[in-house]
């Protein structure tokens, strides 16, 4: 099995070893069309590959991260492979993703998953309902509060609006809004109405992520939720709709730093990321990198 960065391999079905992080991938939850699977569906593995190159010595310097790129004599990262999903059950995948982050949580580690479309994330947010006061910070283009598409309430449409229902979430930040999208006034009255702190791609652009950064309470618990359409076109080309002007990569990098500064980062997924839309591994590259930079948050935080 190839995992990411080459780190130890686990067994999701398994008593788990303790860990600071497991990584793990998820194709398909609730498929937009019945029984038609996830546009993204191949992320997963080639996230995990794209940056093979560097597995040889995961001591070298990261100057994103003005520190190694991943020290394993001071932190356990664990690869869990992918998640067994079909888009035939919708249910069934979304069991299976929140009991792969449930065996993740119970052994002390944070889960990041590796979607899959943004259905992906709502199991996985039904997972943390230990963490009674959960921050949910969003980077996306899309606002995702649509009670139903399709018939159904847990695509990608409803993402936010099921975060919002669960009683543990008391917080969502989201950034990088822009554009068109799938919502009306009414999703966006409704989100606001909720207490949601929304932060466009301009406001960004204008004010900066301090700004955005004065809305994550201290010493808190965070899950962060990254949707590849949220940057630039520039920075991820293999989305499923491009929308010009999105966050930089240094924007994301800089928002998780200075949540993981704050707060504490118990959760991460990255979904939407379409590798057959992607420009010579671009893509690729700046969401395996995004993770790298979460993975060394993440370790400096329990220092």
């Amino acid at each position: 099995m190839t995992t990411f960065l080459g780190v130890e391999a686990c067994d999701l079905t398994a008593p788990l070893p303790a860990a600071d992080a497991i990584l793990f991938g998820a194709s398909d939850a609730t498929p937009y069309l019945a029984g038609q699977t996830s546009h993204a569906a191949r992320a997963p593995d080639v996230i995990r590959r794209a940056l093979r190159h560097y597995e040889s010595d995961l001591t070298r310097w990261d100057f994103d991260q003005d520190a190694e790129l991943l020290d394993p004599s001071k932190m356990t990262v664990l690869d869990g492979g992918n998640v067994p999903t079909d888009p035939m059950t919708p249910e069934s995948n979304r069991d299976a993703i929140r009991a792969a982050t449930q065996a993740v949580l119970s052994v002390g580690a944070v889960p990041i998953l590796l979607g899959g479309d943004d259905s992906v994330p709502i199991p996985f947010f039904e997972a943390f309902q230990d963490c009674k006061g959960l921050t949910v910070v969003q980077i996306d283009a899309h606002l995702d509060w649509r009670d139903q598409r399709n018939g159904s309430g847990y695509t990608f449409s409803s993402t936010m609006l099921r975060a919002s229902e669960l009683p543990w979430v008391k917080r969502i930040v989201q950034v990088g809004l822009r554009g068109i999208g799938g919502s009306g006034r009414a999703e966006f009255d409704d989100a606001k109405a909720w207490g949601a702190k929304i932060f466009t791609a301009r406001h960004v652009q204008h004010h900066g992520i301090a700004s955005v950064l004065d809305a994550i309470e201290d010493d808190g618990e965070c899950l962060m939720t990254i949707d590849c359409d949220g940057l630039d076109p520039s920075v991820i080309p293999g989305v499923l709709v491009p929308q010009p002007g999105g966050l930089s990569y240094f924007d994301v990098v800089d928002l998780i730093r200075g949540v993981a500064a704050k707060s504490r980062i118990v959760g991460l997924d990255i979904v939407e990321f379409v590798p057959e839309r992607d420009v010579q591994n671009l893509g690729a590259i700046a969401v395996a990198r995004i993770i790298c930079n979460a993975l060394g948050c993440i370790g400096r935080r329990k220092v």
